[in-house]
């Protein structure tokens, strides 16, 4: 099972890649943002009793913008739309073999970040919606580490509940092999939300058959209640 948690931590290098690949400095200080996002994302006890904490970290544009192949093009859209500072936890749970087959969440993955303003926040939505299949698979396939993945599948658009101001869902599927030939495979649901002006992406991953939904709701409804109140206090402070 130690394999599968690798294969999970290599996915979630990938998916953080395309989750602020839409995602400083500003109005609202980078101290000011960081409370904010800390305050915003899926906090320990929402995740469960059993998950680990893998990372809580900060991402600067600078860092968001190398992790891209066009650096000097997303440098150009984050001052464009004014982002100032993305915030990432990963959680997971116990590597065990009931986790297999059995939708249960092996990983949860939410990424937060924050914009001077509602507009900039909305342009960067629009441009991650608008990234083609292949191109989000690509971050996938090519995300390194050691780690293979492959026979990556993206629907854009699948169905789920509206939440916040504007929200759609993406399902990701493929394979993770190691270099001993090790395969495991894994079915991961993203949700792009915005709410004012912070954006996040919330992914539950399961292996070999989608995650639970019904968490997945509950983790996406709880960070945008949180999102709008973060969102509404930095708008107070900016004022």
């Amino acid at each position: 099972m130690r394999r599968r948690a690798l294969a999970l931590a290599a996915l979630a290098a990938a998916v953080a890649l395309l989750s602020v690949a839409c995602g400083g400095s500003g109005e609202l200080s980078q101290a000011r943002a960081e409370e904010k996002l800390r305050a915003a994302v899926v906090p320990p006890e929402d995740a469960g009793p059993d998950f680990t904490q893998d990372l809580a970290r900060v991402q600067t544009n600078d860092e968001s913008a190398r992790a891209r192949p066009d650096t000097e093009q997303a440098r150009k859209q984050y001052e464009e739309w004014r982002q100032v500072l993305a915030y990432r936890v990963q959680y997971s749970a116990p590597a065990t073999p009931d986790l297999v087959f059995s939708g249960r969440t092996a990983q949860i993955m939410n990424t937060a970040t924050i914009f001077e303003t509602p507009d900039g926040a909305a342009a960067s939505m629009a441009y991650v919606r608008a990234l083609p299949e292949s191109t989000v698979a690509d971050f996938l396939i090519n995300e390194g580490g050691g780690t293979k993945i492959s026979d990556t599948q993206v629907v854009k658009d699948v169905d789920f509940p509206q939440e916040g101001d504007e929200s759609f869902a993406w399902r990701s599927s493929g394979k993770a092999t190691f270099a001993d030939g090790f395969t495991v495979n894994f079915v991961a649901d993203t949700v792009f939300v915005r709410a004012g002006r912070i954006t996040g992406a919330i992914t539950t991953v399961a292996l070999g058959q989608p995650p639970d939904r019904a968490e997945l709701e509950t983790l996406v409804g709880r960070f945008v209640a949180r999102a709008q109140r973060e969102s509404a206090r930095a708008g107070m402070l900016a004022a």
